[in-house]
């Protein structure tokens, strides 16, 4: 069986209640942590699951909605796991691992920071596809997305029991996304705007897609399962406008999860 719990789908500034975008994926060998913002602890004790469960961290790209909690998770490694526990592999790209050592060495130093430093840890390149095999049952296909010069995005494909995982992590439109994402069995893309309500983003703005990009991508890839997560909330109470944006360009299965939200494989 395979799992995706939401533990947050907000955008940099998420709606009123909401926490930043981060999922695990559970499979029968690993529990793996995509993103990881400021609210990470708490994400995970609201969905009653321990750090010590997550076996590896992979991280999109550098902006700090996604990866401000890497410090309090090393910190908990650090002083709360229980003895002999294995810290989890941190799988990043180069640029994204210059932030993550700097966040630990600056923001707790000491143990955390050499814990941080000696954690198995896979780093990948920016700027081109990459293929992992992360456990025995789980593959790990990366490609660069579209985001920032400055924080560059990786998407991640994971391949696992013969379903297919794909996040696009931060991106505006771009030709990797229909390889990401190609048959796969969900869709985790970045919607952060509304071609609807705001036309001037319809090509995408500031590294960003809107909803219906996203629709667009998953027509494209020939997905089951299109979940919009990254909404700015400039659209709080008009979610369903993205909905039904996203709708008009795929006819398969659309969703905007929620925190707690599990689709199971």
């Amino acid at each position: 069986m395979v799992e995706v719990l939401f533990l947050g789908v907000g955008a940099a500034l998420p709606m009123t209640g909401q926490t930043n975008s981060s999922f695990l994926l559970r499979t029968e060998d690993a529990c793996i942590l995509i993103d990881c913002g400021p609210a990470i602890m708490q994400q995970l004790a609201a969905v009653g699951v321990s750090p010590g469960e997550i076996t590896h961290v992979f991280l999109t790209h550098r902006h700090g909605d996604h990866i401000l909690g890497y410090p309090m998770l090393m910190l908990w490694w650090a002083i709360s796991a229980p003895p002999g526990a294995q810290c989890p592999t941190i799988v990043a790209g180069e640029i994204t691992f210059k932030t993550l050592d700097l966040l630990a060495a600056e923001v707790f130093g000491g143990h955390t920071s050499e814990l941080a430093g000696h954690a198995a840890r896979v780093a990948l390149p920016d700027m081109q596809p990459m293929a992992l095999q992360l456990t025995p049952l789980v593959k790990l296909y990366t490609q660069p997305m579209n985001h920032a010069e400055f924080a560059p995005d990786l998407g991640a494909r994971f391949e696992v029991s013969g379903k297919v995982l794909a996040f696009t992590g931060d991106t505006s439109p771009n030709d990797n996304i229909a390889t990401l994402a190609r048959d796969a069995d969900l869709l985790v893309h970045d919607s952060t705007y509304s071609a609807t309500l705001n036309p001037d983003y319809a090509a995408g703005i500031f590294g960003h897609s809107t909803a219906q990009i996203s629709g667009r991508s998953a027509f494209a890839s020939n997905a089951r399962h299109l979940a919009l997560v990254h909404i700015d909330a400039i659209y709080e109470g008009k979610v369903q406008t993205l909905l039904q944006e996203a709708q008009h360009e795929f006819i398969g299965r659309v969703s905007i999860p929620v925190a707690g939200t599990l689709f199971t494989f």
